[in-house]
């Protein structure tokens, strides 16, 4: 050690040594800045290679420059050859150690090999230019001191290189370049402490490059190197901040995100933002950790190998979370330069599963009833199309069944659309706890719902479902506190008996259904052949009828009550005809009921209201018109604004207006029925109860309701004077109606006998075929002539007037 100092001390020429010192500092600077950049730059062989000339250039010039400060007392050269020869041997060897150092800086071992082999490019380097050394003597090594520089030189330069390339930590680059200079100084001054030099005469003593020439070109060849060197590390250092900054705002992008970004090399990850963290679950420092723990053993047929070259496609994959649980992602992959200057990869995930939940739901909503949650009339089709190919292969039956609520419509009027539905999924429940698994059952729209009872022995299967379908759907259900009872009714179509298709199918069992329901509801019925043709000419009939009414085809007679005693006119009864091209005349007691099932009522019955009110107001006053109103248009809002509006717009007087009603509407809704009766009587309007005795008469609903007048029905009338009875039933009639204050109508009188008895029985009115058939309004003034008094122009009695 003594050796050593001495030697730096006494034997140096301490300006010399000066600037090989601040030579090595900046050296030592420069070549790790150099590094970092290098390390940065995909290791590419133009920045190894400027990291191993700049490493070198330091190495070089500190030791020729503190070789040049060594005093001797007689002549020195330098060997040309050999001089270039140390600094390019010694650049080689160093370049070696620089890349074993970056190429596998993960491994510890790998650092310290390299920084070894760096350290020995350093002793290679100062050991053939002290070869290279001329002068008139030779030079002689004390070998403690030249082993102790050999390991000075590796154990700093791996110790160096060790925390150049290691994970970043405070301090580590000064603390690299120390011991990086350590490693420099340490080797050249214990190196110099070994020689020893022995003087003799040398022929080759004043060959070669001279000391000052030597100086200057090295310190000044040097300086450019490292000046190059350290411009060109600063240069990049700034394109680097640069290029950091644009990191830090694709960071800020990615935070923001609403994917999860993910960052790889080689399956590590690099990087990861918020959503992808807490997508995944990982900690705030994600990097390291590896990304196959998703994407390499994704669930099902999803699974992804990460492939050397990313594509740009979006795919869609199941991805698994570190709990074990599955999610639906949407994957995006794109090649990615690093910061490091390396090629990773980017995945964009987007976790997908609200919308495959949104999709499915809609697909489920394409297929299901949303009242009721039942498959639709599509999704029907559809199993019952499967259900047709598996019966086609195994041989076997199977029964589709249309069921159909009886009076629906009357429950919404009454009852309002929201009790309507909620009757429609008590309904469907009832229906679902009633079919088997294997059954499907659906809701095609309105009240009409499907079943198809899978293959079994059929009809026998069949027959029991229709029976508990109807005993289980007969149970009362409490509606806005009510209790409604309600029925269905069932049609029966069977496979392969009544169709081969669907379609053929669904039409049969909707055939033997209208059946069921003409048969008088809540009962079922088997499809049978003929069924087809009255289905057929039931539908032609609807099909005409609503050609009619939207054509106004439609047209009204008008039939006279008169008085009993002098036959005088006192009202005509509006009547609806129907006379349709391809049909012919067609009976009210044919087409009513279909208006009635069809709703076709409500625009009939307003065309008739309005029709009728017009023409009475051609005819001499106080000739009344009656027209009749159907229970279905009773139930419907806006009846009173109807009749409302055929008075004012027709002029006529609301007390020349009679609005005949059955006792049917009167038993369904009560309450109502006599709110809507009383707003009628403000309109002035006069109030008949049609065919009294045929339906379910009581004495309360005369004594309750506004009545101005009572039909009695004409069966009591057409077997009159022979049946006594029903003399009896009129007379009694006839009586509680002079009681009660109400005029009394006696329907269907057809000969003298019966307008005679009428009389005797005390009835106020009549009408029929012996006064006058229904008449066109046209053939109106021809009737009356015959009862009015050609000097005043006005109605008189004209006995027995037929």
């Amino acid at each position: 050690m003594w050796r050593i100092i001495n030697n730096l001390l006494l034997d140096h020429d301490l300006r010399l040594v000066l600037l090989a010192a601040a030579i090595c500092v900046l050296g030592a600077v420069s070549t790790l800045s150099v590094s970092s950049r290098a390390a940065g730059k995909k290791r590419t062989p133009l920045w190894l290679g400027l990291l191993s000339v700049c490493a070198a250039a330091t190495v070089w010039s500190t030791h020729f420059i503190a070789m040049l400060a060594y005093k001797v007392n007689m002549p020195m050269t330098y060997d040309p050859g050999l001089t270039a020869l140390s600094f390019v041997g010694g650049a080689l060897v160093m370049g070696l150690g620089f890349f074993i150092a970056m190429r596998f800086r993960h491994a510890v071992s790998a650092r310290l090999v390299g920084g070894a082999i760096f350290g020995l490019g350093v002793v290679v380097l100062h050991y053939v230019g002290m070869a290279a050394l001329r002068m008139p003597g030779h030079l002689t090594f004390s070998p403690d001191l030249v082993a102790a520089s050999i390991v000075f030189s590796l154990g700093f330069g791996a110790l160096s290189l060790f925390v150049e390339f290691g994970p970043p930590r405070a301090m580590g680059r000064m603390i690299s370049t120390l011991l990086m200079i350590l490693m420099i100084v340490a080797l050249h001054f214990t190196a110099m402490g070994a020689v020893n030099i022995e003087h003799g005469l040398a022929a080759t003593a004043a060959d070669g490059v001279s000391r000052s020439v030597l100086v200057t070109a090295v310190a000044v060849a040097s300086l450019f190197i490292l000046l190059i060197a350290m411009t060109g590390a600063l240069v990049d250092q700034r394109v680097s901040k640069r290029l950091a900054a644009e990191a830090d705002r694709f960071r800020t992008l990615a935070e923001g995100a609403f994917e999860g970004i993910v960052v790889h090399r080689d399956g590590i990850i690099v990087d990861a933002n918020a959503v992808a963290r807490r997508m995944f679950g990982l900690s705030e420092d994600a990097a390291g950790q590896s990304i196959f723990q998703w994407f390499g053993q994704a669930t099902g047929e999803y699974s992804i190998p990460l492939a050397a070259e990313a594509d740009d496609r979006t795919m869609e994959l199941v991805l698994r979370r570190p709990d074990g649980s599955t999610f639906p992602a949407e994957i995006c992959r794109r090649r990615i330069l690093l910061t490091d200057g390396t090629d990773g990869e980017l995945f964009a995930v987007r976790d997908i599963t609200s919308r495959k939940e949104a999709e499915a739901q809609l697909a489920h909503l394409a297929l299901h009833d949303p009242l009721t949650d039942m498959p639709n009339r599509r999704f029907f089709m559809e199993l019952a199309q499967k259900n047709i190919s598996l019966a086609q292969r195994t041989g076997e039956r199977f029964a589709l069944l249309a069921v159909d609520l009886d009076d629906f419509k009357l429950i919404n009027d009454v009852h309002g659309h929201a009790a309507g539905d909620e009757l429609i999924r008590v309904t469907a429940k009832r229906i679902a706890a009633t079919v088997r698994d294997a059954d499907i059952s659906a809701r095609f729209g309105g009240d009409e719902f499907a079943i198809v009872q899978t293959c079994a022995s059929q009809p026998h299967l069949a027959i029991k479902l229709a029976e508990r379908l109807l005993d289980v759907l007969r149970a009362p259900v409490y509606l806005d506190g009510a209790e409604v009872t309600i029925s269905v009714s069932v049609g029966v179509a069977l496979y392969p008996d009544d169709g081969t298709t669907v379609q053929d199918l669904l039409r049969n069992a909707d055939t033997a259904m209208y059946r069921a329901k003409a048969d008088g509801k809540a009962t079922c019925r088997f499809f049978e052949p003929q069924m087809d043709a009255a289905l057929v000419a039931r539908r032609k009939l609807e099909q005409g009828l609503r050609r009619a009414v939207a054509e106004d085809r439609l047209s009204v007679v008008y039939q006279p009550i008169v008085d009993s005693g002098c036959r005088t006119p006192l009202a005509f009864e509006a009547l609806v005809r129907w006379h349709d091209e391809e049909l012919g005349l067609i009976m009210p007691s044919d087409f009513i009921p279909v208006a009635e099932e069809t709703g076709l009522i409500v625009p009939i019955g307003e065309f008739v209201l309005r029709r009728a009110c017009f023409d009475a107001m051609t005819w001499p006053s106080p000739l009344c018109v009656a027209v009749n109103l159907s229970a279905v248009q009773f139930r419907r809002k806006g009846l009173i604004d109807t009749v409302r509006r055929a008075l004012a717009d027709s002029g006529l007087p609301g007390n020349r207006l009679e609005l005949e009603v059955t006792e049917t509407l009167l038993v369904e809704n009560r309450d109502d029925a006599l709110r809507v009766l009383t707003e009628l009587k403000t309109l002035g309007v006069r109030i008949a109860m049609d065919d009294f005795g045929t339906g379910y008469s009581s004495l309360s609903y005369l004594q309750c309701f506004p009545f101005d007048k009572i039909k009695i029905d004409r069966v009591f009338v057409s077997d009159l004077p022979a049946n006594t009875q029903n003399a009896s039933i009129v007379r009694a009639v006839a009586a509680m109606g002079k009681s009660l204050k109400m005029r009394v109508v006696a329907e269907g009188v057809q000969t003298d006998v019966q307008a005679d008895l009428m009389k005797e029985l005390e009835c106020d009115e009549m009408q029929g075929y012996l006064i006058a058939r229904p008449m066109s309004a046209v053939d109106i003034d021809s009737f009356l002539s015959d009862y009015t008094d050609a000097s005043t122009g006005v109605l008189r009695l004209v006995a027995g007037a037929a």
